[in-house]
């Protein structure tokens, strides 16, 4: 697991010294998933990251996927605020084409991989509630196999 970046879970205020607060561009937190895979990692913003909730926005470029597997220890929910992101789950094969104006739900626990098959950037906002991730951080490896489904039909489009 990779450490957690010293500012989630407090930020933008330090626990005991919750208030409302105004989250200008400029105070969000800039970080890539994950820095160890620099290669295949997406740019992240974390808009507040406290003990209940973390909520930010990520980009994926053209082409793209991140890596490894995220696995988060709370409930997630993406909304896609420009483009077509597409979602599966390694460990049960399902895969979900989200587009722009939509969401999904991904249960705490939940394994998932996001993938941009366009040519056009991808900008998802996600809520994570409580954690999103243990004290360890997030997993650097998936070693469970992919469960890939086949179909002997082609779909006509």
């Amino acid at each position: 697991m990779a450490q957690t970046p010293d500012y989630f879970f407090n930020f933008p205020f330090p626990k005991g010294e919750q208030k409302p607060k105004h989250m200008r561009k400029e105070d969000l937190k800039l970080f890539i998933y994950t820095e160890e895979f620099p290669e295949s990692s997406d740019m992240n913003w974390v808009i507040a990251s406290t003990e209940d909730v973390t909520v930010g926005e990520y980009e994926l470029a053209p082409g793209s996927t991140f890596d490894p597997v995220d696995i988060h220890a709370g409930d997630e929910v993406y909304y896609v605020e420009r483009g077509i992101v597409t979602m599966m789950n390694p460990r049960t094969g399902q895969v979900v084409e989200v587009n722009e104006g939509e969401g999904i739900l991904m249960p705490k626990g939940a394994p998932h991989k996001a993938y941009n098959f366009t040519n056009d950037s991808v900008k998802i906002l996600y809520a994570i509630a409580p954690k999103i991730w243990d004290v360890d951080g997030p997993p650097l490896d998936y070693d469970e196999p992919f469960a890939l489904y086949k179909s002997d039909t082609r779909e006509e489009r």
